[in-house]
C-alpha cells in the first residue's frame, strides 16, 4: 500500500459519490490535522488544486490569492467593478486584478500607507487576522490573549484584530495551540481552516461585507425575497480634531460609524471611581443632534450611551477601589430601541478627558499620538481599548467617547423623526 492516502473530494454529486467525477488529492493523508476543512474548501471552490491533483498544504498563499478566496467565503466575487483603483502597483498585468479592485472597492481590504496592495507578495498571519478582523462583528476588546505563548510579538497594530478574532473563534494555531506564530506566512491549509471557519459563521460577518442578496424566502415573487444593503456614500465625522478616524460609511438602510470615531456625552449619573461596582452601569447622553460634516443625519439629541464597569484598580497602599475600567456596551435612541455598540473613554495618562476643560483640542493629538501609526495611537491613547482610569464624573459633566468597534445605526422613517425641530429646521435651510 503506497504510504499515503488518496484523498477523493466529490466534485459534482452531493448525494452519492461517483468515482468518475471525483478529485483525486494525492499530497494530503486522511490524518491531516486539516483534510475536513481542505475537502469542504475544494468542494465549495474557495482554494482550487495546483498540479492537476494536488493541493501542497504547506503551500503560500499571496495576498491577491487571499481576498480572491474570502471575496468566494462571503459570496461576493461575482461583483461588478464600477471603480478604478488606487494602488499604484495594481494594473491590466496583476493576477487576480478584479479580486483586488473589488476587495478596495467594497472597502474588506486595504493596502499600505505608501499606496500600494503588494498583490504577489505571500500573506502572513497578522495580515490574515486584521483583514477577518475587518469584516465582523464583534469588539476589539472581549478577549483575553495574554495566556498565548507569542503574544507579546504580534505588532501593536494587529493585537486588537487578534483579539476580536479570538474572541469569535476565528483563528488557527496549529500544531501550537497556546501560540499564534504571528510572523509566520499563511499556509495554505490554514487558509482552508479560517475560510471553513468564516464560512460556518456567516453571521458574524458584518452586513456590509455580506453578499448583496441574502434569500429570505424561496418565493421568487414575494417582494421581500432579498434584503439588499447598498453603499450609498463615505462621510466624515469631527466631533473632536485628535480622532484617529473620522469615515462613516452611508447605506440605504444604515449608517456605520467606523472604529476610532470620538463621539461626546454627557453624563445622567455621578461617576465615582472609590466607590465602584462591577457591573455598575453609568449612562450618558448626546447634547445635539449628530451629522455628519455632509451633512447625513447620524442620531438624536437624547441617545444614551451605557457604560459598564468591567473591572476595578485597588490601591496597592490602602488596598481600596481607586480606578475602574468602564466599557460602553450599548446606545439607545430616544424611542427606546437599543443597539449594541463597544467603546472606552478618551483618556490620557489614565484620566477621562472632559470636553469643557480642552482649550485647545488641536494640541491633545500633539499630546498623545507619539508619531504613531493609526492603529498603534489607538491602542496607544487607550491602553489596548480597556483603560483603567482614576476619575469622578459630576452630573452634567461630558466626556469623549471613543469608539473602538464599528457602530452600526439602523435607518428607518421613524428614526428619521427622532431629529429634534431645531435641527431639522437647520437642515432643511442648508
Amino acid at each position: 500500500m503506497k504510504n499515503f492516502y488518496k484523498l477523493l473530494v466529490v466534485a459534482i454529486a452531493l448525494v452519492s459519490i461517483n468515482v468518475a467525477n471525483a478529485l483525486e488529492i494525492i499530497d494530503v493523508k486522511n490524518n491531516h490535522w486539516a483534510s475536513q476543512e481542505i475537502i469542504r474548501a475544494i468542494q465549495n471552490g474557495y482554494i482550487g488544486v495546483v498540479d492537476g491533483n494536488k493541493f501542497k498544504p504547506e503551500g503560500t498563499m499571496t495576498r491577491s490569492e487571499f481576498v480572491c478566496s474570502l471575496l468566494k467565503v462571503i459570496r461576493r466575487q461575482n461583483e461588478t467593478v464600477t471603480q478604478n483603483t488606487t494602488f499604484k502597483d495594481v494594473n491590466n498585468l496583476t493576477p487576480n486584478k478584479k479580486c483586488v479592485v473589488l476587495s478596495e472597492q467594497i472597502r474588506m481590504a486595504f493596502g499600505y500607507p505608501d499606496k500600494t496592495f503588494k498583490p504577489t507578495e505571500t500573506i502572513d498571519h497578522n495580515e490574515t487576522m486584521s483583514m477577518i478582523a475587518n469584516i465582523t462583528n464583534g469588539y476589539y476588546n472581549a478577549a483575553d490573549i495574554t495566556g498565548f505563548k507569542d503574544y507579546n510579538q504580534i505588532p501593536l497594530w494587529a493585537k486588537r484584530p487578534y483579539i476580536k478574532n479570538v474572541a469569535n473563534g476565528l483563528y488557527v494555531n496549529h500544531p501550537d495551540e497556546l501560540k499564534f506564530t504571528p510572523k509566520n506566512k499563511l499556509t495554505r491549509a490554514e487558509a482552508a481552516v479560517l475560510f471553513d471557519k468564516i464560512a460556518a459563521n456567516l453571521d458574524k460577518v458584518k452586513e456590509e461585507y455580506k453578499d448583496l442578496y441574502d434569500t429570505i424566502s424561496d418565493n421568487e415573487d414575494d417582494d421581500n425575497s432579498f434584503n439588499k444593503s447598498v453603499f450609498v456614500a463615505e462621510n466624515t465625522l469631527n466631533l473632536a480634531p485628535f480622532a484617529t478616524n473620522n469615515k462613516v460609511q452611508i447605506y440605504d438602510n444604515k449608517k456605520i460609524i467606523e472604529a476610532g470615531n470620538i463621539l461626546i456625552g454627557t453624563a445622567l449619573n455621578p461617576v465615582k471611581a472609590r466607590k465602584d461596582l462591577v457591573g455598575h452601569e453609568y449612562v450618558f447622553s448626546a447634547p445635539n443632534d449628530v451629522y455628519t460634516d455632509q451633512g447625513t443625519f447620524l442620531y438624536p439629541k437624547g441617545t444614551e450611551f451605557y457604560a459598564r464597569v468591567e473591572k476595578i484598580g485597588y490601591s496597592a497602599w490602602r488596598s481600596k477601589p481607586e480606578r475602574s475600567r468602564v466599557i460602553f456596551h450599548k446606545y439607545s435612541l430616544p424611542n427606546g430601541e437599543t443597539y449594541d455598540m463597544a467603546a472606552v473613554p478618551f483618556t490620557k495618562n489614565d484620566k477621562v478627558i472632559y470636553v469643557n476643560d480642552v482649550k485647545n483640542p488641536k494640541k491633545v493629538k500633539k499630546l498623545t499620538s507619539f508619531k504613531l501609526s493609526q492603529k498603534e495611537y489607538m491602542i496607544a491613547c487607550a491602553h489596548q481599548m480597556a483603560p483603567l482610569i482614576e476619575y469622578d464624573i459630576k452630573d452634567g459633566k461630558t466626556i469623549y467617547i471613543l469608539i473602538t468597534g464599528d457602530m452600526v445605526i439602523p435607518q428607518s422613517e421613524e428614526y428619521m423623526n427622532l431629529r429634534t425641530k431645531k435641527s431639522v429646521l437647520e437642515e432643511d435651510n442648508i
